[in-house]
């Protein structure tokens, strides 16, 4: 397994027991993807508030949050910013009912590793979460000196 091809299917394989953090002001959607995510294998943790994330934040290491950006207080694009300024290799996908270009285009560039559009299938969450974990576990693993960019072309 040491071509590019190897790392990655060791780094699926590696995702099962993936730290999750679900930040969604809406109980019914945070305890949907909660109980999803359990179910695949991911310890998961839900937080109603971007505080209540800030709780969570500070008392575990996380691997993935997924973001609602409606939050109340802090919405999830500040909230994207503070938490990529405290943990980089946090992987984030923002989740939204709002169709907005812009939006997406801002969390993206912000650092985000996807966007999602609510209602969301649930397979393709999976798909979402996975490919995150993935990148993540490939970027932590890279040789020194080795950038995002370089895989992507970008």
């Amino acid at each position: 397994m040491s071509t590019p091809r190897g790392w990655a299917e060791m780094a699926r394989l590696q995702t099962k027991g993936a730290r999750i953090l679900v930040v969604e002001d809406e109980d019914a959607a945070r305890e949907g993807m909660v109980r999803l995510l359990e179910g695949q294998g991911y310890e998961v943790r839900g937080a109603g508030s971007a505080e209540h994330a800030d709780h969570w934040l500070s008392a575990a290491s996380f691997d993935l949050a997924l973001v609602d950006i409606g939050l109340p207080g802090m919405d999830g694009v500040e909230f994207l910013r503070w938490a990529l300024r405290r943990n980089p290799m946090l992987a984030v996908i923002m989740t939204t009912g709002l169709d907005r270009t812009d939006i997406a285009l801002e969390c993206l560039k912000g650092g985000a590793r996807g966007y999602l559009l609510k209602p969301i299938d649930p397979l393709f969450l999976m798909e979402a979460v996975r490919d995150a974990l993935v990148l993540g576990r490939l970027l932590r693993a890279a040789p020194e000196g080795w950038e995002e960019g370089d895989a992507t072309g970008a």
